[in-house]
């Protein structure tokens, strides 16, 4: 998930994965659980190497959940019932914060981004931050999700829709981080 928590390049991925897996016969066969129509030229990848590809998905509400051209590209297509799925899958809660409450300031979140990335050091200990330093300014996906979460509950505000409090937050973490290294 990218910071406005959207999921963006992951057919790519996809697509890069099971090529590779395929064209290195690491693979005979692949599960693909999607639906995605940009997802059918990563099959035909698969199928050109000699992988069989077979699509798995969960029962839609209403209507379809999986493109018909990549329903005639697969070897095979599995619709799981979504009352089967139900038990394994959960929704993370949501937390509602009042609107008309003010913004907290630039130095507020500032210095909740430099406890979030202390917590952070601790758990993980140093090691952990030479993994992080080549990517500055920017975080792994999981770890500035977990910044933005953790970040919106200790300041009871939600920072959606403020990317001028959400880039103060992710410079308090890096200031507090590199002070460490």
């Amino acid at each position: 998930l990218n910071a406005n928590n959207q999921q963006k390049g992951v057919d790519s991925l996809i697509r890069t994965d099971l090529e590779s897996l395929a064209r290195h016969r690491a693979i005979s066969d692949a599960a693909l659980v999607g639906g995605d129509e940009d997802l059918v030229s990563a099959v035909e990848a698969a199928q050109g190497y000699g992988a069989r590809v077979h699509l798995w998905g969960i029962e839609a509400g209403e209507g379809r959940n999986q493109a018909e051209p990549l329903l005639w590209e697969v070897d095979s297509q599995r619709t799981f019932d979504l009352d089967f799925c139900r038990p394994y899958v959960t929704r993370r809660p949501v937390t509602m914060y009042e609107d008309d409450t003010p913004a907290p300031s630039r130095e507020d979140v500032r210095f909740v981004g430099a406890q979030i990335a202390a917590a952070w050091l601790a758990a993980r200990g140093r090691e952990s931050l030479a993994d992080l330093l080549p990517g500055h300014p920017y975080l792994p996906g999981s770890v500035d999700q977990d910044l933005l979460v953790e970040a919106e509950r200790l300041l009871q505000h939600s920072l959606r829709g403020h990317a001028h409090l959400r880039r103060a937050l992710r410079d308090g973490f890096w200031q507090h981080l590199q002070a460490q290294y």
